[in-house]
């Protein structure tokens, strides 16, 4: 009866308001946000290598992409993923974006423990988002009748609509973002320069936050 009562309050919006209040507070809470992404770590990894472990013909590691890459790919791939969040600061201005995003400032403003902020965003997004999208979907459909072009847009499209939180300016640069990191997957075949080169994104935007 009580949950009924719930559901029809809900449908009428009369908790909406509510509702929709306390999950913008969680979301923006930078030790919030922080926690949950960092213990998703333990979680959502070890699922990711057992998927990939009941492949025929696979490895966890052989399945999420662990090929072998010459040492110069770390900075080239670095330098790629710094260009492009220079090429968006320098074009935001003129696409309507000016300045950080109002969640990002929350978060920077909110957060009692920097450390746990930069652990779960810095860290723990970039492994967890990499191994589902770059990791686990690459490599189903990569094989599949998608192919390239498809797994580089439908992987870097629903990671994008993962950030439902920022405006649309922005999920648009993550998209692009996403298609650079799905082909430094496709052209490496190592999972680890894509989790770098998310790291290395979400550090630097993590410690602007700090800053704010």
């Amino acid at each position: 009866m009580g949950v009924g009562l719930v559901v029809a309050g809900i449908q009428r919006g009369a908790f909406q308001g509510d509702i929709e209040e306390n999950i913008m507070a969680l979301a923006s809470d930078g030790d919030v946000v922080g926690l949950i992404a960092f213990v998703a770590i333990f979680f959502v990894c070890p699922v990711c290598w057992f998927l990939g472990q009941l492949r025929p013909g696979f490895s966890g590691w052989s399945y999420l992409g662990n090929l072998r890459v010459t040492w110069w790919h770390w900075p080239l791939w670095g330098v790629a993923t710094i260009a492009c969040s220079i090429i968006f600061d320098r074009l935001s201005p003129s696409l309507g974006v000016d300045g950080p995003d109002e969640s990002m400032v929350a978060m920077g403003q909110s957060t009692q423990v920097p450390v746990l902020l930069y652990l779960g965003v810095g860290i723990g997004a970039p492994l967890v988002e990499e191994f589902v999208f770059r990791g686990v979907l690459w490599r189903g459909w990569r094989a599949s009748a998608l192919g390239l072009g498809g797994t580089l847009v439908l992987t870097s499209l629903l990671w994008a609509v993962l950030h439902v939180q920022y405006p649309t300016v922005i999920i648009g640069y993550i998209f692009v973002l996403g298609v650079v990191l799905g082909w430094a997957r496709e052209v490496t075949g190592n999972i680890w320069i894509p989790v770098g080169m998310h790291a290395l994104n979400n550090g630097l935007a993590t410690l602007h936050m700090l800053s704010l």
